[in-house]
C-alpha cells in the first residue's frame, strides 16, 4: 500500500492506495478517492494551505484545508492523490463526496516491544555518556581530585533524578490528557494476582470502538456485585488509563507530587548546569 504522510499544522493527512486520511483531534476522517474532486497546493509563508475539495452534487463543495509545513510538501502530497484520483469526464454528474467520508478515533500507535534498542533511546543514551564523560574531563582538568569524586559520586542521584522527573512528566501528561479528553466508564473485576507478594486486581471494560480493554490496579469500588471501579481511558491510548482513587489515596498522591515530585524535578533541571558553573569556575 501507497503511503505518503503530510504532517500539517494540528493535522496528519495520510494518503493510502484507496484514500485520505485526515487525523486532527484525536478523530480520524477517511475520504475515498471517489468522493475527492481535487487537491489544491497554494500560497506562501504562513499563508500556504492544502484544499482537499470534495465532490458535490450541485450545492457549495465541501473543502477541508490543513495547512502543511511546507509548500514543497502541499505540491508533493496533492500531485500525488491528484494522481491517483479516478478518471472523470468534466459533464460527468457527481454525487456528494460528504456522505462518503466516516469519522473514527484515531488509531492506538504501536508500542515498541524492545524499548531500549530504539533509536531514540540510543540518543538519550548516548547524551548521558556524554554529559558524564564531559563533566569528568573538566573536573580532571582542574586537578582537584576532590571534585572529580564529587562529580563521579553524584551522577548516579542525578540519573535517579532523570527517572523520577520522566514519572513525573507521564503523571503530568496523562493528568492533562484524560482530564481534556478522558472518557469515564466503568470496569468490571476479573481476576488477581501476587505481583512481588503484592495482590494486584484486574479490571476489564469496553471502550467506544467496541474493544476490551484491561487495567491492572485497583481504586474506590462503586459496587461489589460484581465488584466495579470507576475507570477513565485515553481514547486514541491504550495506556493512558487511570482509576479513581479515594480520598486518602488521592490527598497521599498529591502530596508525593508536590513535595516528592517537583522538588525532585528542579533539582534534577538545576543539577547540568550548577555543575558545570562549578566546573569551569575551578578551571
Amino acid at each position: 500500500m501507497t503511503e505518503l504522510v503530510l504532517r500539517a499544522r494540528r493535522t496528519t493527512a495520510l494518503f493510502e492506495q484507496d484514500a485520505v486520511l485526515l487525523d486532527r483531534g484525536g478523530n480520524r476522517l477517511r475520504i475515498p478517492l471517489a468522493a475527492i474532486e481535487t487537491v489544491r497546493a497554494g500560497g506562501e509563508s504562513r499563508r500556504r494551505v492544502i484544499e482537499i475539495v470534495l465532490t458535490s452534487a450541485g450545492a457549495t463543495p465541501v473543502v477541508h484545508a490543513p495547512r502543511p509545513p511546507s509548500a514543497t510538501a502541499a505540491i508533493a502530497f496533492a500531485d500525488a492523490v491528484n494522481a491517483a484520483l479516478p478518471v472523470r469526464d468534466a459533464v460527468e454528474p457527481r454525487a456528494d463526496g460528504a456522505t462518503s467520508v466516516t469519522t473514527a478515533p484515531v488509531p492506538p500507535r504501536t508500542e515498541r516491544k524492545d524499548r531500549w534498542t530504539t533509536s531514540p533511546d540510543r540518543k538519550v543514551q548516548w547524551a548521558f555518556g556524554a554529559q558524564f564523560a564531559l563533566g569528568t574531563a573538566l573536573a580532571a582538568a582542574t586537578e582537584e581530585w576532590t571534585l572529580v569524586l564529587l562529580w563521579v559520586t553524584s551522577y548516579t542521584p542525578f540519573l535517579v533524578g532523570c527517572a523520577l522527573t520522566h514519572i513525573v512528566y507521564r503523571v503530568t501528561v496523562d493528568w492533562w490528557s484524560l482530564r481534556r479528553r478522558g472518557i469515564a466508564v466503568l470496569a468490571v473485576y476479573q481476576d488477581s494476582d501476587r505481583v512481588d507478594e503484592v495482590l494486584v486486581k484486574r479490571y476489564s471494560f469496553t471502550d467506544v470502538a467496541g474493544e476490551e480493554r484491561t487495567l491492572s490496579g485497583s481504586g474506590r469500588r462503586v459496587a461489589t456485585d460484581p465488584e466495579r471501579t470507576e475507570v477513565t481511558y485515553g481514547p486514541c491510548a491504550p495506556k493512558r488509563m487511570t482509576t479513581r482513587d479515594g480520598p486518602v489515596v488521592r490527598t497521599l498522591s498529591v502530596l508525593a507530587y508536590v513535595l516528592l515530585g517537583l522538588p525532585v524535578t528542579a533539582a534534577t533541571a538545576a543539577y547540568p548546569p550548577v555543575s558545570l558553573i562549578i566546573l569551569l569556575s575551578a578551571l
